[in-house]
């Protein structure tokens, strides 16, 4: 079982694919908090806050997807480099005029999260364009949400420890610096920096691939657990007079998920990835329901892990399957829209998710929770007729 993985570590990008692209992900992670943590201090408004890291998300997943669309046409090294130096000077624009003008503020955040590179897509185009083998590559995709969940366990922990010895302007500093050695290391090593020559598309754009369309739905609704999930269990923790145990039940779901991720790529599977996904998403709603039906303190630590046990297999199974619906000169663009539809899912959920725990109670945040992953095994299910993309045309 252990020979897929060693397979695909021993290949002569692997270190450079995974190690820039942990690095990568940590500022992803870090930088809304980061921004609420410089505002929140600098300008005693967690208002403006929130309206910061709104259209730091929001832009980005405007942007990502026609950032991914160009470096499918001019490869990665062309427009990585320049992207991440454009968002290293947006995010020094927030350190400096920012913190002193809405203005610039606002202006400067949606500028950076415009600019971020969506570092999981570039890596995982370069799995999916060079492992041939889709057991391999299901090692890899299966790796890389692990390192998914790993970065948002440990960015918003490192961006907190960094306000608290450095400072509220260190968290993006230090995030700036992490992208910077990401986006000039993945640059470099890219194999692909000549491009993709784009045929004139029969499909039209993306979104008129059959079966792309639902794909995206079901992520969306996926995001909305995402960014309930945070608020949720934070407000469930202080009215249970818990509040302190909060943040240690926030990083539980991610747990069970990398777990579940490791054991995904242990397993040749022989049924569709469309079935997969749903089937993921299944397990899902029914870890989920457990937090429904028990507004129990003593048993939520339980119902939270098996909630989260699907996370990761669930992204998988996505990324395999738009993999397999989306030519291979369009990868970058595809990932990206990928990780544009769950953002968006994330900024919805947080914002629906507030009022509801505001004016119902923190448990009934749950069941936002429940609905959005029912809805997205529901909509996973029109997808599992699609065949694959033959021969990448």
């Amino acid at each position: 079982m252990l020979s897929a993985y060693k397979a695909v570590l021993r290949k002569d990008h692997s270190f450079s694919t995974f190690g820039f692209g942990i690095i990568g992900r940590l500022p992803l992670a870090m930088n809304t908090v980061a921004l609420v943590f410089l505002i929140s201090s600098v300008r005693g408004s967690f208002a403006l806050a929130g309206l910061a890291s709104s259209c730091y998300t929001l832009s980005g997943a405007f942007a990502g997807p026609r950032i991914g669309r160009l470096a499918d046409i001019k490869g990665t090294r062309k427009v990585l480099i320049p992207v991440t130096l454009l968002n290293a000077i947006f995010i020094t624009g927030i350190l400096t005029l920012g913190e002193k003008n809405n203005f610039f503020l606002l202006l400067f955040s949606a500028l950076a999260g415009s600019t971020f590179p969506n570092f999981g897509s570039y890596t995982r185009t370069r799995w999916s364009r060079s492992l041939g083998d889709d057991r391999e590559l299901g090692v890899a995709l299966s790796l890389e949400s692990v390192l998914d969940e790993t970065a948002f366990v440990v960015g918003p922990a490192l961006a907190g420890f960094l306000f608290s010895w450095k400072g509220s302007h260190s968290p993006l500093i230090g995030g700036m610096v992490f992208l910077l050695i990401a986006g000039f290391g993945l640059a470099l090593t890219s194999t692909d920096h000549g491009g993709h020559p784009q045929p004139i598309e029969k499909h039209g754009g993306l979104l008129k691939i059959p079966y792309v369309k639902p794909l995206l739905a079901t992520l969306i609704c996926i995001g909305i657990t995402f960014g309930a999930q945070y608020v949720v269990i934070l407000a469930v923790a202080r009215e249970g007079g818990r509040a302190a145990d909060g943040g240690l039940w926030v990083g539980l779901n991610p747990i069970g998920s990398t777990v579940a991720g490791f054991a995904y790529g242990f397993i040749h599977w022989k049924i569709s990835s469309a079935k997969r996904l749903t089937a993921s998403l299944l397990l899902m709603s029914l870890g989920t329901s457990g937090l429904v039906l028990f507004h129990d303190y003593e048993t939520i630590v339980f119902w939270l892990i098996i909630a989260g046990i699907a996370i990761a297999p669930s992204l998988i199974s996505a990324n395999e399957r738009l993999k397999e619906l989306v030519p291979v000169h369009r990868l970058n663009e595809a990932f990206s829209l990928l990780g544009a539809s769950i953002s968006m899912g994330i900024t919805i959920g947080a914002s629906l998710s507030g009022i509801l725990v505001s004016h119902l109670g923190g448990w009934h945040g749950f069941d936002l929770m429940l609905g959005a992953t029912v809805l997205a095994f529901l909509v996973s299910t029109i997808g599992i007729r699609g065949k694959k993309l033959e021969n990448g045309v």
